[in-house]
């Protein structure tokens, strides 16, 4: 609906440069994540009007990056993370592998560090070197079909562990600082991480366990998110 100065009260605003702050709340609701990917985004843009009397309106736009809140205090998020594999040893050798893995908690901040505890029991007559991962998981979903598509984060490759031995390693990856955070209420895209840890199993197919982690907004960003200003000159 077009409104004119005699519909309601307006200021006529003289030649010359004109600068008008302003604040604009973003709705207090579950909204996903700014995302970008090669294969889809999610984008917000704010966009500021200027009617003319007798010409065309003049039109500004801005892009913004909205970061979502997750709530860290949810229970799931901070409860341990545990998985196990075991593997039996059949082909030029003999014996049993397995292995058990440990993290303190689900959800991690970015730029925090995943403490990893793995005990690894070698009942095999082969050496084995674990090796760990940590990477994203971006899923599209359109009309009830699912394309996904991982990319490495982290790789490493820890000491190896040899035949007929048992023990317990603790690896430490850091989370990059401006890894994005994750995305889990958006109903035709999510963005979500894993952490995974093979063992190298010469000649034979490698174990692994897979743990789900939920990438969390750093704490010490201040919390503009909900809140931006901009300004628009003409």
């Amino acid at each position: 609906m077009r409104h004119s100065c005699s519909d309601i009260d307006c200021e006529i605003i003289s030649p010359g440069r004109h600068v008008f702050p302003f604040t604009f709340q973003i709705p207090d609701r579950n909204i996903p994540s700014t995302f970008k990917a090669r294969r889809g985004n999610i984008v917000y843009s704010l966009e500021a009007k200027l009617s003319r009397s007798m010409k065309v309106d003049k039109t500004a736009k801005t892009k913004f990056t909205f970061i979502s809140k997750a709530d860290i205090s949810l229970p799931a998020l901070m409860e341990p993370q545990h998985g196990t594999k075991d593997k039996d040893i059949v082909f030029f050798a003999s014996g049993n592998i397995s292995m058990s893995i440990h993290t303190e908690k689900m959800g991690y901040q970015q730029g925090e560090a995943i403490k990893i505890l793995v005990e690894i029991h070698n009942n095999s007559t082969r050496t084995v070197t674990p090796n760990f991962y940590l990477y994203e998981e971006q899923s599209f979903f359109a009309k009830h079909k699912r394309k996904f598509y991982t990319i490495d984060i982290i790789k490493e490759r820890g000491d190896p562990v040899t035949a007929s031995t048992r023990q317990t390693v603790t690896k430490v990856l850091t989370i990059p600082p401006q890894l994005p955070v994750s995305l889990l209420d958006c109903s035709i895209l999510k963005l979500e991480y894993r952490l995974k840890v093979t063992l190298d199993v010469p000649m034979a197919k490698d174990p692994e366990v897979t743990l789900p982690l939920v990438i969390l907004l750093d704490k010490s960003i201040a919390a503009e998110e909900r809140q931006q200003e901009y300004s628009w000159s003409k």
